[in-house]
């Protein structure tokens, strides 16, 4: 067995698992924010809003270190860092989408904020950014699922 070429495949499902949770707790927000009031609750949908666009970029990062794996894993297998690039399952070909679908829940959290401090009516783009946030929570756990199944099929 390749210990380089096992360690940067899964350096991405390490990275993932960090990912998912802190993307579940920004995805409780919805559910904390209920009870809170005032200053408190200010604060926290400014903490929720900064976490979005850091989890944005974690998400490219997390996609990028998966790329860089399979990279490694195709120049350690037969000398070609494009040998195993192309994704050749479903898991492979949902994170791209997903990482598509979370820059466009984010581009809707931003539309929200931008409607908010303007003084707009932002409830329709609110509720698109909730549901975008459904979709891709259940998006997230069978891509995790899948990459879960799939890890066995690369090592």
């Amino acid at each position: 067995m390749d210990f380089v070429r096992a360690i940067a495949l899964l350096a991405h499902p390490v990275l993932a698992c960090a990912l998912i949770f802190w993307i579940w707790r920004q995805y409780s927000w919805r559910k904390a924010s209920k009870g809170m009031k005032g200053e408190i609750r200010k604060d926290a949908l400014e903490k929720h809003e900064k976490n979005g666009q850091f989890i944005l970029w974690a998400g490219f990062a997390v996609v990028l270190v998966a790329f860089i794996g399979r990279m490694v894993a195709g120049w350690r297998s037969s000398g070609d860092i494009f040998a195993e690039i192309w994704p050749t399952s479903l898991h492979g070909t949902i994170g791209p989408l997903g990482l598509a679908l979370l820059l466009i829940m984010t581009n809707l959290g931003k539309t929200v904020k931008r409607k908010r401090l303007a003084g707009e009516k932002f409830a329709n783009e609110k509720l698109k950014h909730g549901r975008a946030a459904d979709f891709i929570m259940a998006l997230i756990f069978i891509h995790a699922f899948l990459g879960f199944l799939y890890i066995f099929a690369v090592l």
